[in-house]
């Protein structure tokens, strides 16, 4: 059984494509059997965006907690292979403003804002991935992941543009996929046991011959 530490590399990649969005996690499990492991992990994300409509910032922190199911048999796995799922609650801890909204109705177009205030967000997370062992001690594997939204805590009429930890605060799933490196330091052996296959000796199988022979004579009565 393994302890592991890892670190998400997707997103200091997205932030090449996206420069709106920072994003960095951390992710840590321990192995409580040969299937099951508990893990933990921890994001900071930045969001801005800024349109002709609208300014819209947010930052915060994520913390997820849950456990994995290891799909792989133990004498196969040998603690350096993962296929399997993970589900996780989330915890969203973030601030979010908008410097400048503007409107239009019937009496014309005007500018408003919304001031920085803090927000409890929470969610469900479901993660099917996979790992394998590179090196010894070092892993790389991905995770899918699809968040439901439970609450931005920020009410129906301030849902964030941007949850951190969990994506569009507008919409009721978010979906994506995570890439992580990490370390893993083997902590506790187990025993595998493999129930051996049972076969016949040849003089088992001699004797098996004979008795069916001897049991399929003739039988009846002479006149």
């Amino acid at each position: 059984m393994h302890i592991r530490a890892g670190f998400d590399i997707s997103g200091p990649v997205l932030k090449l494509v996206d420069r709106d969005l920072i994003s960095y996690g951390v992710l840590g499990s321990v192995d409580i059997n040969s299937a099951v492991a508990v893990a933990a992990g921890f994001r900071y994300s930045s969001f801005r965006s800024s349109s002709v409509l609208y300014d819209f910032n947010s930052r915060g922190l994520s913390i997820t907690a849950g456990a994995d199911y290891n799909f792989i048999k133990a004498n196969v796995a040998k603690g350096k292979y993962y296929a399997g799922i993970g589900m996780r609650y989330g915890l969203s801890f973030y601030s979010e403003e908008a410097p400048m909204i503007t409107y239009t109705n019937e009496w014309g177009t005007g500018e408003t804002s919304v001031p920085a205030a803090m927000h409890t967000g929470h969610f469900l997370e479901i993660t099917p991935g996979v790992r394998a062992e590179i090196f010894p001690g070092m892993t790389i594997g991905w995770n899918l992941y699809m968040r439901l939204l439970i609450s931005t805590g920020a009410g129906k009429d301030l849902k964030p543009v941007w949850m951190p930890g969990y994506g569009a605060g507008t919409r009721g799933m978010a979906t994506g996929a995570e890439y992580f490196v990490s370390i893993s330091i083997p902590y506790k052996k187990i025993k595998v046991f493999i129930k051996p296959r049972v076969q016949q000796s040849e003089d088992e199988e001699e004797t098996g011959n004979e008795n069916t022979q001897t049991g399929t004579g003739n039988s009846g009565f002479n006149n």
